[in-house]
Formats: structure tokens, C-alpha cells, sequence
């Protein structure tokens, strides 16, 4: 993996089985794939060029001919340019008539990619990827795979076949903007900084893991979580601050045991530190203030792959999950409003499941179990409407 330029691609999308072009990987997906006649969906397709020359990739869509009138796009061709090794991800709008049969419907998409100059490859078909095995429940939005790789396999497919389904009665016709959007993730001019970012960790890790003490980071989350949950409009009870703490902690320690996990942790904070020129004297506070989000985008996760590992099935879709995840670090990062059952769900049963593991000095457990059963008393009218939730809280308590 150091040897090649970070698999972007496999932390914007679940993408150990994806496709390639003449170079470019990527992948596709309609979202949604159920639509109302007159509403939109949108055709969402990220792509990570693997050379070091810059490309143009055609995307070119076939939309259903019977009937002929059921879908319309702004143009039947879009072509993007890819910068060297640049990852990118292209948004074109797909809109259904309000006459439009219900009916389960094919959209053929075919990409095809263009050289202009001649490049060498940067990026290969595939990678065994350095993470090993995990509780992790989804992968996704947490630097790992351009840190230290996923795995992944890339087949050669220029064309796909994704289903539509249109269903429910028509919707007032709004025109939609149909234009097509491109925003890109990453370009070369990020490399040299998460590479002053891995050596930075290389060079000092035998310093940097002993100031990463569980004391240390429990103290830590402990005062940040209280501030972000606040800026959430979800100020937090001791018992609850407790066992949040205890769960971003365990997450961080289940990481540190080994380099390539060391690195997961480390790099993408350090990353944020060189991009934004913050102090990187202090691993705690640089790990706990700077890249709290991603932590507890990690911690969720954990949680949820702790429940399944528990309850030996997941109770919660994929998706669901990831909304979950979705929801909580953006309202931790950038504030706004966040119900408490996303607090609960998963990372208070994360930490309920891990609480003996991580113990402070003079922690008494019971009483620390006893403050979160006070907090889940004065929240009961907010949990009562997630009865699974509950079920769960009296199971782990």
C-alpha cells in the first residue's frame, strides 16, 4: 500500500468488488430506487483514476424506450475530466414523468475512458489491503482505506444495468434541475500531505503511543463529548457521558495494538493537522478535538459490530446503520440537533458491552451503571418509541 497512491475510493463507498475502465475505477448506484411517477432519482457514480495523466471518462446513459417518454435527462452524454490520479464522484439527475407506468424499469449506463497523452499506472487492480479482520460493521467515511487499505478487486466492465422502480401515485411536476454535478475528493495535491502526515507517525510513534494512555483518553472524551453533544443540542447526564467515553476509548485502544491500526487512528489526524497547521505536540488532544467526528463515526461502527457479535444477526439494516453514523458525526462536527435515541443507539450499548474493559482507578462499575439508569429515567418518553432500543438497554444494563 505505501507503495501506491491511497485507495480513496474505498472509503467513499463500500467497494472491495469494484469495477474498471481503461484505468479508472468505479462504482454506481440510483438512489433512490424507488421513485413516485414526476419524482427524480439521482445516478451517483464515483470514480478514482489510477493513472498519472490526466483522463476524460464518457458516461453515456440508455434510458428505457417503452415507453420512450417515461424518463428524461439533460443530455444522454456526460463526459468528465479526471485530473492525475484525481477521485471524483458525478451526480446525474434522472427524472420520471408524471405519466410514467409503475413498473420496475432497466437504465443502461456504459463508461468508457480516454487517454490523451501516455501515463503509468499508479493505483493497481487489486490489493490485499493491511487491516486485518475486525468487529467493524461498515468501513466506509473513516480514512481506512487510503490509510492502510480495505482489500479490494477491480473487474473490468464498462457496462451496467441498474433497476428503477416507479411505483405510487404520480407527483405534481416540479422541473427539477437535471444538470449534472461533479465533486471531486481528492487530487495529487493531497499526497504529500497525508505522506508528511505517515512519516510523521513513523518518526515518532515510539513517542506518540505512550502519551496514548486509557486515562488520557477517557479524560479527554470526557470533556469533549460533553462540549459536542451540547453544540447538538443534546447535553449529556454523567451516566450517559460515562459510557460514551468508555466506547471511544475502547475504539481507539482496539486500534493501537498493532502498527497498521496504529496508523488508522494516527494518520488521518495528523493529516488534518498538516492541512490545517494545528499543533501535533498533544496525540490526545489532536486525536480527541480534531478528529472527534471520524471517532465516533468509528465508534458506531464498533457498536454496531459488537451487537451483531452478540446477538449473532444485525437488527438494523446496512443502511440504517450508516444513516445512524451519517446523522451523528455531522451533528457532532458542524452542531444542529440530534434526538437522544442516536446517542443511545449504538454507542451507549457499545459502551454497555465494553464497560468492564475500560475501568477507571476508583471506578466503581455499579454506581457508573447506576448514573445511566437515572439518565435513561429522564429520556424514558424519547426511547419508549424504539422499543428494540429499550429491550436492548434492559438486556446489557
Amino acid at each position: 500500500m505505501s507503495s501506491e497512491y491511497p485507495d480513496v475510493l474505498g472509503d467513499l463507498v463500500d467497494a472491495r468488488q469494484r469495477f474498471e475502465v481503461n484505468g479508472v475505477h468505479y462504482m454506481i448506484a440510483l438512489t433512490p430506487t424507488t421513485i413516485a411517477p414526476g419524482e427524480t432519482a439521482n445516478l451517483r457514480i464515483w470514480l478514482q483514476n489510477c493513472w498519472n495523466v490526466p483522463v476524460e471518462v464518457v458516461i453515456t446513459i440508455h434510458l428505457p424506450t417503452q415507453p420512450s417518454s417515461a424518463f428524461s435527462i439533460l443530455h444522454k452524454q456526460t463526459d468528465v475530466p479526471l485530473g492525475a490520479a484525481e477521485v471524483g464522484e458525478v451526480t446525474i439527475p434522472i427524472a420520471s414523468a408524471t405519466e410514467a407506468i409503475v413498473r420496475e424499469y432497466t437504465i443502461v449506463v456504459m463508461l468508457g475512458v480516454r487517454l490523451r497523452t501516455h501515463g503509468l499506472f499508479i493505483r493497481s487492480k487489486e490489493s490485499e489491503g493491511s487491516l486485518g479482520d475486525t468487529l467493524l460493521s461498515f468501513t466506509t467515511g473513516m480514512a481506512l482505506a487510503a490509510t492502510v487499505g480495505l482489500g479490494f478487486v477491480a473487474h473490468t466492465q464498462p457496462k451496467q444495468q441498474l433497476s428503477l422502480r416507479v411505483q405510487g401515485p404520480p407527483q405534481p411536476s416540479q422541473s427539477p434541475d437535471l444538470s449534472p454535478t461533479y465533486l471531486s475528493h481528492w487530487t495529487v495535491a493531497d499526497l504529500p500531505i497525508q505522506g508528511k502526515a505517515r512519516q510523521h507517525i513513523n518518526d515518532q510513534r515510539i513517542h506518540l503511543l505512550p502519551k496514548l494512555s486509557r486515562q488520557a483518553l477517557y479524560m479527554a472524551f470526557l470533556e469533549e463529548s460533553q462540549e459536542r453533544f451540547r453544540d447538538a443540542s443534546l447535553p449529556l447526564h454523567l451516566g450517559e457521558t460515562i459510557f460514551l467515553a468508555k466506547i471511544l476509548t475502547h475504539t481507539v485502544e482496539s486500534f493501537l495494538g498493532r502498527p497498521d491500526g496504529q496508523d488508522a487512528v494516527l494518520i488521518p489526524a495528523y493529516t488534518l493537522a498538516f492541512r490545517y497547521d494545528l499543533a501535533t505536540n498533544d496525540p490526545v488532544h489532536l486525536l480527541v478535538r480534531a478528529d472527534y467526528a471520524r471517532l465516533a463515526r468509528l465508534a458506531i461502527s464498533l457498536s454496531f459490530g459488537l451487537l451483531r457479535q452478540r446477538l449473532r444477526r444485525d437488527l438494523w439494516t446496512l443502511e440504517e446503520q450508516l444513516a445512524v453514523a451519517d446523522l451523528v458525526a455531522d451533528r457532532v462536527e458542524r452542531g444542529g440537533t440530534l434526538p437522544a435515541e442516536f446517542l443511545y443507539l449504538p454507542l451507549l450499548l457499545g459502551g454497555l458491552m465494553i464497560a468492564d474493559q475500560v475501568q477507571m482507578p476508583g471506578e466503581d462499575l455499579r454506581e457508573s451503571l447506576d448514573l445511566l439508569a437515572k439518565a435513561r429515567e429522564q429520556r424514558a418518553a424519547e426511547l419508549a418509541e424504539i422499543p428494540e432500543l429499550v429491550a436492548l438497554l434492559d438486556q446489557l444494563d
